[in-house]
């Protein structure tokens, strides 16, 4: 922009001293070419009507008397200091006035156009009429006073080109100042722009109109490409979220087919496991009632029929993973007494390095389902969280709300939230990736079966809820448990159980 502001200025100058210096010498030749054929066609009219007038005055002279006085009026012109040779002749005699001593030329015939001949006097004859015979009056004219105020009009016009010239290059520095003005304030602005400032109005004040429409067009160009770019920020802004939705809900779907798929198999597995372990059951206590009570056959029949017991329970949990579960015990309860029970049984197992703390609000959303599959929630989901905070200790920590929030709940309605934390060692995103699936564990052998987050997932999916898990390893972990509101005709229900009781 600086270059072009520089270029702007040498370029006008350049252009208006070309112009100058084509057409001045053009015009200074022209307008004195026009002086000078005015004075000259001013000087030779004058001479004509003043030789006509001493014409005129000779041919009134009487005939006798026409020598002696054609000398005095020939002096008495001579004497006006505009003739410079006066002669009359009638072909025999000729009269010459007696003040002008100029001769002129041998053969010299009359001017038809001013300075002719060069010699700066114009001749020129009139035929006079003087009784019965003729004479010709013949005049000479000085031209140098003509020439002078030809040559004085030349300066004249001369210094009033100059003048123009230097007049005009002035108006050319003035009007490119003009110009340069706004075109360095939409450079600074422009400046302004590309550092960053994109909200730098382009538009400026100038008395060209010309740029002061280029300003307009140019900041309207520039509110244009700041409009586009914002828009497309905020659409690559919005395609990311969007990407990281869609990507977020492809993950949990994944999640929730493996779930499925792992709990059908762990379903047919514990058909066929409850299958085989019913005759052992059977068989093992038919021979138990057929034994001495006190042999030793009979104490081995005994550890059978409690392992295959074991086994049935096991057999109990995989299908509550694997399947919804019939509860011959639903009812509208609220959360709080219930967790609170469950707590109460917590306690009792957990060492004296470990807080419970526990945050049950009155005003929490009832559900509709069973208590004790509740119950098995919360003892589940604090074994999990003990387990994490065994070696070194920590905060356990319960709490009950209400939410409505789709971007956590999955969908809209009211749900009722458990939330379980503790401070343990946390978990890595690949361990998250599999806590919900059946026999999977981080413990070590003989510690666990890895069925108990199987077991809440199984729950939670059977009361049509959620859960979700948040984990930072060395800082802890955190399970939100969403539990959808019991619907009013189910609320009401007990009440009128209770009014026909």
């Amino acid at each position: 922009m600086e270059r072009l502001i520089n270029s702007l200025h040498g370029r006008l100058l350049g252009v208006v001293l070309v112009i100058n210096a084509a057409l001045a010498p053009l015009l200074y030749l022209g307008v004195a070419a026009i002086v000078q054929d005015g004075y000259a066609e001013l000087f030779v009219n004058s001479v004509r009507s003043y030789s006509r007038l001493v014409a005129d005055q000779l041919e009134t002279v009487p005939e006798r008397e026409f020598e002696s006085r054609a000398k005095d009026v020939l002096d008495d012109f001579e004497l006006s200091g505009q003739v410079v040779f006066a002669e009359i002749t009638d072909g025999e005699r000729k009269v010459h006035g007696t003040i002008s001593p100029l001769v002129p030329p041998q053969q010299r015939g009359d001017d038809f156009h001013f300075g002719e001949h060069s010699d700066q006097v114009y001749y020129i004859s009139h035929t006079l009429k003087s009784g019965d015979h003729q004479a010709v009056l013949r005049l000479g004219f000085d031209e140098s006073p003509t020439f002078e105020r030809i040559a004085a009009a030349k300066h004249h016009v001369l210094r009033a080109i100059l003048a123009f010239a230097v007049a005009s290059f002035l108006v050319a520095l003035w009007l490119s100042a003009v110009i340069a003005r706004p075109m360095e304030r939409l450079q600074e602005a422009a400046k302004a722009i590309a550092g960053g400032e994109v909200r730098t109005a382009l538009e400026t004040q100038s008395s060209i109109r010309e740029v002061v429409d280029l300003s307009r067009h140019l900041d309207h160009m520039r509110r244009e490409l700041v409009g586009t770019s914002e828009r497309l920020q905020n659409e690559i802004r919005e395609r990311a979220v969007s990407e990281e939705k869609r990507l977020d809900l492809e993950r949990r779907l994944q999640h929730r087919e493996r779930i499925a798929t792992i709990g059908t198999l762990a379903g047919g597995v514990a058909h066929e496991f409850n299958n085989i372990m019913t005759p052992i059951l059977l068989y093992s206590q038919v021979a138990l009632d057929e034994v001495p009570t006190d042999s030793a056959v009979a104490a081995d029949l005994t550890r059978i029929v409690a392992a295959a017991h074991r086994a049935r329970s096991l057999v109990t949990r995989i299908l509550t993973f694997s399947r919804e579960m019939d509860s011959q015990q639903s009812a509208v309860f609220a959360l709080a007494p219930t967790v609170e029970e469950a707590v109460a049984l917590v306690r009792a197992i957990m060492p004296a390095n470990i807080e419970i703390v526990v945050d049950a609000r009155a005003d929490t959303v009832p559900v509709f389902g069973d208590p004790s599959l509740v119950h098995q929630i919360v003892l589940n989901l604090c074994t999990n969280a003990y387990q994490a905070m065994r070696g070194s200790g920590g905060r356990l920590g319960l709490r009950l709300a209400a939410s409505a929030d789709p971007a956590r709940t999955g969908r809209a309605g009211d749900f009722a939230l458990l939330e379980v934390s503790d401070t343990g060692h946390g978990m890595e995103p690949a361990v998250m990736a599999h806590i919900f699936e059946p026999f999977f564990t981080t413990r070590e052998v003989g510690e666990g079966t890895g069925l108990g987050l199987s077991v809440v997932h199984g729950i939670v999916s059977t009361m049509g809820g959620s859960i979700t898990v948040e984990s930072t390893p060395g800082v802890g972990t955190t399970f939100c448990v969403f539990l959808p509101g019991a619907p009013e005709q189910s609320q009401q229900q007990p009440s009128a159980a209770q009014d026909v009781a």
